[in-house]
């Protein structure tokens, strides 16, 4: 024990921690970077899980998406009518009505918005200042449709607003000027499940993790573009009907509302977006009806758990270092090697199997920092040993 415990090892851990923590002050803009940047990213290791591993999942049967295509607004009146003649317990339209249109076709859509008073209509946030952590615009439908409806904003987090990195995260709700405002998806499960959404909101969470169940075979579908053959239309009793954009019709994919997400085939470098807004948006909403959370380290213990790996291994490489053991750097090499591979495995099994997002991130920089933080610390030393004898 003494062995392990000692001084100048505390000494090299504190060093490497705090060139990590300088390094994040660093802006890296290097040209030679740029094939690698390009490979990776936005890449997550845990994207690889609901790439390749996650254990397949049964559909979600209380959730019903309804493609609209590009029906005008005279057929999506008649279409939401006849879904709601059918009974759902809450219609949600993943749709931004921002101008009027022709007059017949606007009356007959907020006719069929007011036939009953569960329809929830998508919003969008923007100009977020990240000091205050508040938007300052919000853009809603048109009074005549957004005045018979509950409301909701659709912004999905990403880097810079943009559609081309990796949906992950859910917002569950938004500082808007001086009040609060519901995630589409939230406002949904509010009317649907109370219970569910108390849940949600006493996590107390800026952001949640999406735990995906699946694309929209998940889910129950129906394609709204041919209205007239739609009929025995039963199931929708009582459930969540989400009408959105999935393209003109089944399995077609264009660059309209669709994303990124870790279910994407290639979880490093992408190709084609892979998953539709209204498809995220249910299984947003499956998560907080299943209580399916994906759960994640207080940083501090991320931090902790970093330090004592950081320890552990510079007390293994001193071992190593006082046997004299030939071929030493290539020992040193294997054992990091190894020890990733390691920590990779559990970072994934932990994930697949109790749902907690474990980052290993800090780990890995740690360890590859300890040669060079150790000389460093040995620098620091001498110099600090010489003044105190030229002060003596």
């Amino acid at each position: 024990m003494k062995k392990i415990f000692k001084l100048k090892f505390l000494g090299i851990t504190i060093t490497v921690f705090v060139i990590i923590w300088l390094l994040t002050f660093i802006p890296i803009n290097l040209g030679f970077f740029n094939p690698l940047k390009n490979a990776l990213y936005d890449f997550d290791v845990n994207d690889i899980v609901f790439s390749k591993l996650s254990p397949e999942k049964s559909a979600d049967t209380n959730i019903v998406i309804v493609n609209i295509g590009y029906l005008n607004r005279p057929q999506l009146a008649e279409l939401i009518t006849k879904i709601k003649s059918y009974k759902p317990k809450v219609v949600g339209l993943d749709i931004l009505f921002r101008e009027n249109k022709e007059p017949i076709g606007d009356s007959l859509l907020s006719e069929a918005i007011k036939l009953d008073d569960n329809t929830v209509i998508v919003n969008k946030l923007s100009g977020y200042d990240e000091e205050k952590q508040i938007y300052d615009t919000l853009t809603t439908s048109i009074n005549k449709f957004k005045n018979f409806s509950y409301s909701g904003f659709a912004n999905f987090p990403s880097k810079a607003g943009s559609n081309l990195t990796t949906i992950r995260l859910f917002k569950p709700e938004a500082k808007f000027k001086d009040s609060t405002i519901d995630a589409f998806s939230t406002e949904i499960v509010k009317l649907f499940d109370k219970k569910s959404y108390d849940k949600l909101i006493k996590r107390n969470k800026n952001f949640e993790t999406i735990n995906y169940r699946g694309n929209a075979d998940k889910f129950y579908y129906v394609d709204g573009t041919n209205i007239d053959n739609l009929d025995n239309l039963d199931f929708l009793k009582d459930k969540i009907v989400l009408l959105g954009f999935l393209g003109e019709y089944p399995s077609q994919k264009i660059l309209e509302d669709i994303f990124y997400t870790p279910l994407n085939e290639n979880y490093a470098g992408k190709t084609y977006p892979d998953m539709y807004g209204v498809v995220i948006h249910a299984n947003i909403i499956s998560m907080i009806l299943n209580k399916s959370y994906i759960n994640t380290l207080p940083t501090w213990i991320e931090v902790l758990l970093a330090m004592i790996i950081c320890y552990l291994n510079i007390a293994l490489l001193k071992f190593i270092k006082m046997k004299n053991i030939d071929w030493l750097s290539i020992i040193s090499l294997a054992t990091k090697t190894l020890e990733f591979i390691i920590l990779l495995f559990i970072d994934l099994e932990i994930f697949i199997n109790f749902q907690l997002k474990l980052s290993i991130t800090l780990m890995l920089a740690s360890i590859v920092l300890i040669s060079d933080s150790e000389a460093i610390y040995d620098i620091i030393m001498e110099k600090i040993q010489k003044f105190k004898l030229k002060r003596a």
